[in-house]
Order: C-alpha cells, then sequence, then structure tokens
C-alpha cells in the first residue's frame, strides 16, 4: 500500500514515525525490535479525492484527521460523514486547531425538523392572559390558546373557518363533505372539541395547557354543557384531568404554583394515597393531576364492579401530556384513556409521530375527531395511499388533517438564543484500537458463523452473541483500556444462559428499533418506556427474539401458559425489565468507583475533560450518557483534576433527585452535572446550563433531541453549545449513519404499515447479520 502511495507522482507525503514507550527496549537490547505508530498526511489534487478514498477502502484502511498542518491547503476526507465541495472545506490549520485532546470540533449544520410537515396555524390571534395566570405568556403561546379555544367550538360548520367538515347545500338537499378525502354524506358528522399540540420540546407547551384550564374562569358564562353531546347519563364536572407520565407529577405542580396566582387554580393529585373517591372530591377542583398507570389501575380494578369515579363523570377536558405513550391502542393503559368522557380531549407531544402513521392514527382516535376515531378510516383515507403508490395525495391529506386539528410551529417561532451544534471526532489511542479491531474482528467471525448455520435456533444464538459485541465495541469507545478490567468474560453461543444474558439482548434491541409483540402485535420502543412508573407484569424474550408484551404475559400466566416461539423443543425464555434503570446497566461489566484512579483516562474522556477545563467559570455543563459505567469512569476522571460535579441516574431516590437538581442550579462550585439519558430524556428544565455533551451516539436521534431540549427550551438566556463525541473508524460511526436514516422523513411515514407484524424468521436474522457485516467491515451492499 504504501507503495503505491510513493509511486503516485501527483501525491506528496508527510510521515511521523513515534516508537510506543511501552514496547521500547531497554537500551542493552541491541538489534531488538519495537513497535511504532506511522503516520501518513497525503496531500494531492482534488481530481482524486473520490479515488483515492476508494483506493484505501480497498485495503480496509479510513483516512483520519491529521495531527499537524505541514501545508495550510483546503482539507478534504472522503471517509468524513461531512464532506462538502472544495469551497466549503476547512483550512488544514482550521481542523488543527479545533482539535481537544484527542478529538477535534466540528460543526454540525442543521437540518429541517422530521415533522415540519405538520407545521401551520403561525398567523392566528393571541387571546388575552387568563386572570389568573401571573407569568409572561409568549406570542407563541397566546396564539395556542387562540387555537384551542376555537377547536373546543366544535367542528366549524357554516363558517368561513377551514376545517375537516363543511356543510354544502343544493337543490337535492343538505350535505356534509369531508374536506379530506372529499366524500360526502347526508348526516352531520359527530360532534368534535379537541386537538392536538405538537410544538416541539421546549416551548412551553405546559404552561400552555395551565393557560387552558384557567381560561375556564374568565368565561363562566360559557357554560360547557352547551358542547356536552351524549353521554348525557354522566354527571358534568367543570374540572380538567391532566394525565402525565408520573415523572412529570412534580414539574405539573411546580409550573401551577409558579404561574397561577394563589388559590387561582385549585388543583389537587389523584394518585398513590391522594386518590379521589367521590364526586364532591372532583367538584372542588379546577384542575386534577393523575398519571397514566394510575388511571390503568383504577380501570382494571372497576371491570365487573361498576365504574372508578374518573371513569364515571364528564370532565370539562381532559389533557394527556406526553400523549405518544398511548400510540399502542391495544395496550391496556391505551384502553383505559380512551374510555374517559369529556367534553374536549387534548392530546400534548413533541412527536406526535415517531415511527409510523400508526402513531398519529392513535391519537386521532384519543380525541375522537369523526371519522378518523377509527383508525381504520385514517387508514383508507391517508395510509393505504402510500400503498398505492399515491405518494403526492397522501401528504396533501396529512397536512389538511394537521392544518385543522393539530398545532406544531418550529422551535424558531419563538426567540430562543442561538444553539451551536458541534461533533467532536475523538482517535483511539494505539493500545485502545488494538482492543477494539480485536472486537471487531471476533464479531465478524461471530456473524459469518450465523451466515453458514442451517438451524434457526442456532442462528439467533449466533445473533444474540454479535448483539453482545456490538454493545461491547460502544463500550470499548466510552471506556477505553477500562473495559477489559470491568469485562466479564462471558460464555460462547454454545453455552449460552438466556436467564443471565436475556436482558442485555433485550436493551440492544430495542435500542436500535421497536420491539413488536409476537401475541397482539403492539410495538415498544423507548421513549414510551422512560416514562413507566409502577410495577407491572414483567414482559417475556425469547432467545428467538420473540417478546410478550406486559399484557400478553400477564395474560399467559393467569392461563397458566407458556409462551410459544414456533420451534421444537421450545426456545429459552426469560423475564425482562423495561422500566428505564435497566437501559443503564451493562450485564457483564463490574461497576467502578469515583474514588479510583484512572492511570490512563480513556481517550474520549481525555477530549471531555479538557473541553471542560477550557469553559468559563460560570458555564455549567451537563454531559449525557446512556450507561452509568462511562459516567463512573468521567466521575473518577474529573475528581482526579479536582471537577466538582453532581450525578443524577437511576440510582439515585427519588426522594435525593430534587436535592441533586437543587444543587447543580444554585451551587456556584458545582459546574457539570453527570446525567444517563433514560432520567434526562423528559421532564426536566436544566436552562441552568448552556453547554451539553453526549458522550456516544444513540441508535435513536429522538432521545438525544429530547435530552438537549432540557437546556435548549424557554427560560434559556444563553447561547447553548452541543457537542456529540464519537470514536472516528469506529462502529460508532455506522450508528451514526443509522440516526440518519431514521430522521428521513419518508421512512418514518412508509413504516409499520403492514399491520406491525414482525419478521423473526431466519431470513430476517440474516438480513440483519449480514447488515452488521457490511457496516463493521465499512463496505456498502
Amino acid at each position: 500500500m504504501v507503495q503505491g502511495l510513493l509511486d503516485e507522482k501527483t501525491l506528496q507525503l508527510h510521515t511521523t514515525c513515534t516508537v510506543n514507550i511501552d514496547s521500547a527496549p531497554k537500551r542493552t537490547d541491541f538489534g531488538a525490535q519495537t513497535s511504532c505508530t506511522l503516520e501518513i498526511t497525503v496531500f494531492g489534487p482534488w481530481e482524486l479525492f473520490a479515488s483515492i478514498g476508494l483506493w484505501f477502502q480497498e485495503y480496509d484502511v479510513y483516512l483520519q484527521d491529521p495531527r499537524t498542518c505541514h501545508l495550510d491547503v483546503k482539507y478534504c476526507n472522503p471517509h468524513k460523514l461531512a464532506s462538502g465541495d472544495l469551497e466549503t472545506c476547512p483550512t488544514l490549520s482550521e481542523v488543527t486547531s479545533r482539535k481537544i485532546g484527542l478529538g477535534y470540533m466540528q460543526d454540525i449544520t442543521s437540518r429541517p425538523d422530521l415533522l415540519d410537515l405538520l407545521n401551520g396555524q403561525n398567523d392566528l390571534e393571541e387571546a388575552p392572559t387568563p386572570s389568573v395566570i401571573q407569568a409572561h405568556l409568549h406570542k407563541h403561546q397566546r396564539q395556542a390558546l387562540t387555537f384551542m379555544q376555537q377547536r373546543e367550538q366544535g367542528w366549524a360548520l357554516g363558517t368561513h373557518t377551514y376545517d375537516i367538515w363543511e356543510i354544502s347545500d343544493s337543490t337535492q338537499g343538505r350535505y356534509f363533505i369531508n374536506r379530506i378525502s372529499n366524500t360526502h354524506q347526508q348526516d352531520p358528522p359527530q360532534q368534535f372539541s379537541g386537538g392536538i399540540i405538537a410544538d416541539p420540546m421546549g416551548l412551553g407547551k405546559t404552561l400552555t395547557m395551565i393557560a387552558l384550564a384557567a381560561s375556564d374562569l374568565d368565561h363562566k358564562n360559557v357554560d360547557p354543557m352547551d358542547l356536552s353531546f351524549g353521554h348525557d347519563s354522566k354527571p358534568m364536572v367543570q374540572a380538567t384531568l391532566i394525565v402525565v407520565p408520573q415523572p412529570l407529577l412534580g414539574t405539573w405542580e411546580e409550573q401551577l404554583r409558579d404561574h397561577v396566582k394563589t388559590n387561582g387554580l385549585r388543583f389537587c393529585r389523584h394518585h398513590g394515597k391522594s386518590r379521589l373517591n367521590t364526586l364532591s372530591d372532583i367538584d372542588s377542583r379546577n384542575v386534577v393531576l393523575t398519571t397514566y398507570h394510575t388511571l390503568s389501575a383504577d380501570w382494571q380494578a372497576a371491570k365487573g364492579k361498576g365504574d372508578h369515579i374518573v371513569f364515571s363523570v364528564r370532565w370539562r377536558r381532559v389533557v394527556l401530556d406526553e400523549a405518544h405513550i398511548v400510540r399502542n391502542l391495544k395496550a391496556r393503559m391505551a384502553r383505559a384513556i380512551c374510555d374517559l368522557d369529556a367534553v374536549s380531549r387534548w392530546a400534548v407531544t413533541g412527536t406526535p409521530i415517531q415511527n409510523s402513521l400508526n402513531d398519529l392514527a392513535a391519537l386521532l382516535k384519543f380525541i375522537r375527531a369523526f371519522p378518523y376515531d377509527e383508525p381504520k378510516h385514517f387508514d383508507r383515507d391517508i395510509s393505504r395511499l402510500w400503498k398505492s403508490g399515491e405518494d403526492a395525495e397522501a401528504v396533501q391529506r396529512l397536512k389538511r388533517v394537521a392544518r385543522c386539528l393539530v398545532l406544531r410551529r418550529a422551535k424558531h417561532t419563538i426567540d430562543l438564543p442561538p444553539r451551536h451544534d458541534q461533533i467532536c471526532a475523538v482517535e483511539f489511542s494505539p493500545a485502545e484500537k488494538v482492543l477494539y479491531d480485536t472486537i471487531r474482528q471476533q464479531t465478524i467471525r461471530r456473524i459469518d458463523d450465523a451466515l453458514q448455520h442451517e438451524l434457526e435456533i442456532s442462528t439467533s444464538g449466533v445473533y444474540v452473541n454479535v448483539l453482545q459485541q456490538l454493545e461491547s465495541m460502544r463500550l470499548v469507545c466510552d471506556l477505553g483500556l477500562h473495559y477489559q478490567s470491568r469485562h466479564e468474560k462471558k460464555p460462547s453461543h454454545e453455552s449460552l444462559d438466556w436467564s443471565i444474558v436475556a436482558q442485555e439482548t433485550f436493551n440492544t434491541q430495542r435500542e436500535m428499533e421497536p420491539i413488536i409483540c409476537s401475541q397482539c402485535t403492539s410495538a415498544l420502543d423507548l421513549t414510551g418506556t422512560y416514562m413507566d412508573d409502577v410495577a407491572q407484569e414483567a414482559p417475556l424474550f425469547s432467545q428467538c427474539l420473540k417478546y410478550a408484551c406486559p399484557n400478553c404475559a400477564r395474560r399467559l400466566r393467569s392461563a397458566k401458559q407458556k409462551m410459544v416461539c414456533g420451534h421444537t423443543p421450545r426456545c429459552p425464555v426469560a423475564r425482562v425489565s423495561i422500566f428505564d434503570a435497566a437501559l443503564e446497566e451493562t450485564p457483564g461489566h463490574l461497576g467502578s468507583s469515583p474514588r479510583e484512579i484512572l492511570t490512563e483516562p480513556p481517550s474520549k474522556v481525555k477530549a471531555l475533560i479538557d473541553d471542560l477545563q477550557k469553559q468559563p467559570s460560570d458555564v455549567k455543563s451537563i454531559v449525557f450518557s446512556t450507561w452509568r459505567l462511562t459516567l463512573d469512569v468521567i466521575e473518577s476522571g474529573l475528581n482526579q483534576h479536582n471537577i466538582s460535579c453532581v450525578r443524577f441516574d437511576g440510582k439515585v431516590p427519588q426522594t435525593q433527585r430534587q436535592v441533586v437538581l437543587n444543587r447543580f442550579k444554585t451551587d456556584p462550585n458545582v459546574r457539570i452535572m453527570l446525567l444517563t439519558l433514560s432520567c434526562g430524556a423528559v421532564g426536566l428544565t436544566l436552562t441552568e446550563a448552556s453547554r451539553a455533551y453526549l458522550m456516544e451516539p444513540h441508535w435513536n436521534p429522538t432521545i438525544e433531541e429530547q435530552a438537549l431540549a432540557r437546556i435548549h427550551r424557554i427560560g434559556q438566556t444563553r447561547p447553548v453549545t452541543t457537542v456529540r463525541f464519537y470514536v472516528q473508524g469506529s462502529f460508532e460511526k455506522r450508528v451514526m449513519e443509522v440516526q440518519e436514516s431514521k430522521k428521513n422523513l419518508a421512512g418514518v411515514l412508509l413504516s409499520g404499515h403492514d399491520g406491525g407484524q414482525a419478521d423473526d424468521s431466519l431470513g430476517a436474522l440474516q438480513g440483519r447479520c449480514t447488515f452488521m457485516t457490511l457496516a463493521l467491515i465499512g463496505r456498502t451492499a
């Protein structure tokens, strides 16, 4: 390879040879061999840019960024994620000057949000701030109040306001036209009051919904009974029921106390020991806060015994916060929520579409927007158009639905401080590279084994081992050589104890993609499980990667049946956890003490600490990681540099979490918080920080954005900088490419329209293994 470079006359090479100190021979060992690192910087004409990249790939070599500037010319690397045309490429001096420790910073160009397709309603009038609200409502919040007040008046029939339904009078009579499907009917559409608030994270949706509840006090002359179409047998109450994930109960109560005048809104919890039992309990309140699982438990307990009080009344309105939690319509929780009776129904979520259009269909069912309160009608009028190749018409119909029922504005709608996104490419040390390459080669051999096996169960056993190896590769990127000291050698797949490795395999699988229940076809992904708050039946997961959701696992247990996977003999099955604390674990790895002395910190940790030390003393930072083990190593490194920090992860007791948050927010000597993604992706406001670090790329870009929205949101007064670390030439780059594919709007909209059926066949496993092989060896299919 080197000779080939020398033979190309248009290239200019600069070389540096560094002897590795650890392997250097003693002075008396004349003639002894030693290892060294040879760095070659290649300069050449732009015309060779693409061809030389392919030429190096044939040798399985990928170009890294230079450490020094030999010639200050344009720097173009064919193996980088983003290498624009020659004019947009940085100079070599710019690249080397941006290096921090073992990495360098590169700006990330912002791209349109996936859900910009749903944006609209920017020309709304501004409603007055309700009299009991003492907080300042931004323009977009007052406009949202206008949208919601209009939507709570029902269909805009006979007006000039655009809506799903319109009246058409002709000589043959009156017809009602559905503007989405351009169909008509003689009967008036079922009345409807409510909608979907889908503003991005950080735009103050909580305060907006509190303002809506408060506006009832200013319109007492408007009797909500005027809108109480149907269900007249249930007593009407004036209270708004707000359903939230348990971790957000305190947040809502804090917002109510901070933003509403004293005694302006009477509110209470329906949760735990503070449950409501009588109609008089509700009548004395304006707002009732409860959780999804509380309602699910009440609904289940009341079946056959008469309705629980919360299901026996007609609420003024029901508001679902983080409403995407109910997108699995077959789950008990979703069925319970949809059974609530209310005049108006609001679904609040920054991610109304995550995996497919079915997510939006579930929200439309909850708000009862006729005719799309039945998912089959949404499928008929919109989803099926993609199946038949009518993409343009499907997009137009989706936009019409959104214009009428969904309020979503881009984040630039409000005047937030700018957010500067950067990516920091880190280089392995020579010893870390050797360790990483060893695990990489082991993984490739395992995949080759999988593709050669004839039995599906054998293939799945190897696939499980491959998933473990992939996680090991990711952990090496974070931990470096500390991976070895904390790694317990696992058995090969031939002697695999499924009860030991099931949780790790399950975690990795659902980080990569939603997992489909083999019994009821419901989908499980990360964003909902981050919200779980109470114990429920543990789901089942088989070695052939079949999954039974908590509801189906409970039914199987009640019927004294075992999960059927279709194999003979039946594959091993284990119970797994879907709670966020399980996602922080690194099974098979030993913990770390923050007081441990790091003789050689991992390259990523070096780069992180180097950058933290450069920040002004008044800048606070959040460091996110998927794993507690990574935070252990970072904390040890910070302690060695006498840098104070606080820690917030799944091991921190609920009673201590607010204490940790308050210390970070108020103590000027504490500039850094270490936070796991499972704890930090939702529910926290951390605008005291203006800098955020993501220690590794996550399979799901939505989780990353939810975490970064903790600091870039209303209340932030400083420019925000985000830094994403990754190791060059590692599997992390492939994870980032998967992220980009998930950000593709067409992929989101077109997936999942086959009824959610999962393919667990040998062919599917072979396809997955082939994909990972291609990714690992750096080729494309």
